[in-house]
């Protein structure tokens, strides 16, 4: 209701006041906005109509881009939308060159009008698509719950104007983009790998082996020089010689450990399939992960903590730059860690371990194989009162978890799954970050191991950059207290951001470009919601 009265003040404000003649055709074109209808102009949808409305009722309802010769450098600047990996048609590219070149040619009021409304709606809905992107992911994960950048038609529409009067447009948009070092990574990579793909691919690789190894002979070495060459991984002689050699090995292990594969110089069926993957691929892989990178960007703090789900890979950032990095390992296909925002608020040295309900059955079956379980493991039981329960009280030839009426739980030692350290950001999934026992794991390529939270690597590292910046820990007091065996909660001064994130690709001109495997299968959707043309405003 609010918005009819809204629209029904402003096209009376239209209405009643006199409209210049020179104005009647801007008339034309806004009048179906301001009541809410649907609107196209030469076939093209107004995206974004509240914010279109705000920048021409702030103007008086006069042109925006009067100035036809700083709206051509504007147009221009439309067109660079497709090196942040979006769609300049989106922003009714063609349309507007078009409609331009009538303008130059003719000079007709009509078009005049015509281009002024959808360069306006244009550049309002790419700015609020380098602000937060242009696929809502609230549609893609339902645990998504970071906020959205809030744009206000208003705010924008004076940010417009100011930047059109000013001749500024340029700076106006790139301060909305994204500063993280990862996202001007993957731009540059776009670029690289648009160009191969424009050049065309190379032919397969096929070996005469199941693998090629160090210091074996294949035809198709010749041909894999050239792919690795293309890739910027191999600078070595383009030669016709059939040798694997040393140079060559190092060329595919850096290549190897780019792509989340066993670097050991092996061509074995994964890194063959990889070095076969076609260009346009990797520009796809490219596309979403810059858009998930555009979701949070507005939205971070001057300290952060992000876990990279798809690259088993805990960040620390501060101040937009990376400070620290360490492995992790997070859930199974079948117990995916949820993408969500969280905040860390305290530290738990020597945890215990409540064991959740839905994985109790399996210690369950394993104190009807071994009796001694609970003890070599640290466990107690306790009632839903926290109270212990004598263990050999209890018929385990008859339990199961529907009928155990029990909890299981787990004493501060090395032994506990948790570790000797847990860090906390409460949230409805019951997720954190913590130490493991199974150190092994971290070796692994792929890390997918977990019933969903996810373990580090090097917590005890963590702890000492989280504690000793703003609570004045060291190194010394974190391995003392965790030589007592008390367990002890350390409340952070300062709450820290922790974002889930799933990136298939990331990196920084330190160490180049990463790429990881889809393990939860979620670039795909994302790829067909964002390169598909936008057809309605609701974005």
């Amino acid at each position: 209701m609010k918005f009819f009265r809204q629209t029904a003040l402003v096209s009376c404000f239209l209405l009643g006041t006199p409209v210049l003649a020179e104005n009647q055709y801007l008339q034309q074109q806004l009048e179906p906005i301001l009541i809410g209808e649907s609107h196209t102009i030469e076939e093209q949808q107004i995206h974004s109509p509240e914010m279109t409305i705000a920048t021409y009722k702030a103007n008086g309802f006069e042109q925006v881009w009067a100035d036809i010769k700083y709206a051509k450098q504007v147009l221009n600047l439309v067109a660079q939308s497709e090196l942040e990996g979006l769609s300049p048609n989106d922003y009714h590219f063609d349309t507007l060159l078009a409609l331009i070149d009538e303008v130059d040619k003719r000079g007709t009021d009509a078009a005049e009008a015509q281009f002024d409304v959808l360069m306006t709606d244009a550049i309002m809905t790419y700015a609020k698509h380098l602000i937060r992107g242009k696929v809502n992911p609230k549609q893609l994960a339902s645990t998504w719950n970071y906020e959205q950048f809030d744009v206000s038609p208003d705010a924008a529409a004076a940010s417009l104007l100011k930047h059109v009067k000013s001749k500024s447009l340029d700076k106006g948009l790139n301060n909305l983009k994204p500063v993280l070092p990862h996202y001007q990574r993957l731009k540059k990579a776009l670029v690289f790998y648009r160009e191969l793909d424009a050049k065309g691919e190379l032919p397969a690789i096929s070996l005469q082996s199941k693998a090629l190894k160090p210091g074996q002979t294949d035809p198709a070495v010749p041909l894999l020089k050239q792919k690795l060459h293309r890739l910027n991984y191999y600078t070595g002689n383009l030669s016709d010689a059939h040798e694997y050699d040393d140079e060559l090995v190092d060329a595919v292990k850096k290549f190897q450990y780019a792509h989340q594969v066993d670097d050991d110089g092996i061509i074995g069926g994964a890194t063959l399939k990889l070095l076969n993957k076609d260009y346009s691929e990797y520009v796809n892989d490219i596309l979403v992960n810059l858009e998930r990178i555009r979701w949070v960007d507005n939205t971070l703090t001057e300290r952060f903590l992000i876990v990279n789900i798809a690259g088993y890979k805990l960040y620390l950032f501060e101040d937009n730059k990376l400070k620290w990095q360490t492995n992790v390992v997070v859930g199974r296909n079948y117990t995916k860690t949820p993408i969500f925002k969280g905040q860390m608020s305290y530290i738990v040295m020597n945890p215990t371990w409540t064991v959740p309900r839905s994985i109790s059955g399996g210690i369950i079956k394993k104190m009807k194989e071994n009796p001694n379980y609970l003890n070599e493991k640290d466990f107690v039981v306790v009632d839903s009162r926290r109270n212990p329960v004598d263990s050999e009280s209890i018929d385990w030839a008859n339990a199961s978890r529907k009928n155990f009426p029990y909890w299981f739980v787990q004493q501060p030692s090395e032994n506990n799954s948790l570790g000797q350290i847990k860090f906390m950001f409460p949230n409805k999934y019951s997720i954190y970050l913590h130490d493991t026992p199974a150190k092994s794991l971290f070796q692994q390529d792929q890390r997918a191991f977990s019933h969903g939270c996810v373990r580090v690597d090097d917590p005890f590292t963590l702890a000492e950059k989280i504690l000793g910046t703003s609570d004045n820990w060291s190194r010394s007091d974190i391995d003392d207290t965790i030589a007592a065996k008390e367990t002890k909660k350390v409340s952070l001064s300062k709450p820290l951001d922790v974002l889930l994130m799933y990136w298939t690709v990331s990196g920084n001109d330190q160490e180049g470009l990463h790429f990881y495997s889809d393990v939860y299968n979620r670039d795909a959707e994302l790829l067909k919601k964002l390169t598909t043309p936008l057809t309605n405003n609701s974005i």
